[in-house]
């Protein structure tokens, strides 16, 4: 492969065809790019898909891993230029797609730089659908605290439950908002998602409707949001009061395994 420093050479000139209507920032530090390869700890047993690859950042590291990857982008452009870049790599192919319609299930890993304006869609679909063991993910620095918001905490609510039934979150580090070209408006964060092994897409996604309707109302109490979701409140009572949950409470003053608990009750 060409050298890490004429490579990132070459990106840095992408800063003029940066595409902003779907959130184009290319990095440009390759050691940052390598940190957050190194994260995710590829093998050659691993089956790696890279969100978003751009002009080929982190590409260039998951290309240099024994890993089998697939380098997924909606700019047919750019999926070009990583054709030419690795087509002496055999275990690379970089693909022309949209993350939103592409099939999580046959990859371990997951690595992506994820659109600012998309990331909490994204990650939904991979905590729904994914049957990875570890996902590594750079986002807006402020939605990382929103995606991690405790019980009781103001951003508390489906994403954040779901999340944390399904993986362990792992912070790393911050990436300063100069190492992109064009530079974005704030910083990103970098950080692991590691999969619990005991938790299921079935589960996933049944806590996930549960949740999210529970949450359309945030101000109303459990008791009368869960009677609205079941079309029978005298239900929604018994089934509160199985779980051990206090029909009074609002959405947000409800764990993660209560939540769990409750959705056992319902399935």
């Amino acid at each position: 492969m060409e050298s890490e420093e004429r490579y990132f050479e070459r990106i840095k000139q992408y800063k003029l065809i940066a595409k902003h209507d779907v959130g184009q920032n290319f990095l440009i530090d390759p050691k940052t790019a390598r940190a957050i390869v190194d994260l995710a700890e590829l093998d050659e047993k691993d089956k790696v898909l890279e969100i978003g690859c751009g002009a080929g950042s982190l590409s260039y590291f998951i290309a240099a891993s024994p890993a089998t990857s697939f380098l997924l982008d909606i700019d047919e452009a750019l999926i070009v230029k990583l054709r030419h870049d690795f087509e002496s790599q055999k275990r690379v192919t970089p693909m022309i797609g949209n993350i939103l319609r592409h099939d999580l299930s046959p990859y371990t890993k997951i690595i992506g730089n994820l659109p600012y304006y998309i990331t909490s869609a994204i990650i939904e679909k991979i905590l729904l659908q994914s049957n990875a063991k570890k996902a590594v993910l750079m986002i807006q620095k402020e939605a990382f605290a929103r995606l991690v918001s405790p019980c009781g905490g103001k951003n508390y609510g489906p994403l954040s439950i779901l999340m944390s039934y399904r993986a362990s979150t792992k912070k790393s580090f911050i990436v300063s908002r100069s190492n992109f070209v064009p530079a974005p408006h704030v910083d990103s964060f970098v950080f692991c998602l590691d999969f619990d092994s005991k938790s299921d897409v079935v589960t996933a996604r049944r806590l996930y409707d549960v949740v999210s309707a529970l949450f359309l109302h945030r101000r109303k109490t459990i008791g009368n949001n869960l009677g609205y979701y079941l079309g029978n409140s005298s239900k929604a009572k018994d089934v509160l009061t199985a779980s051990g949950i206090s029909s009074g409470l609002r959405p947000e003053d409800v764990s993660v395994g209560q939540y769990l608990y409750l959705v056992h009750q319902l399935y």
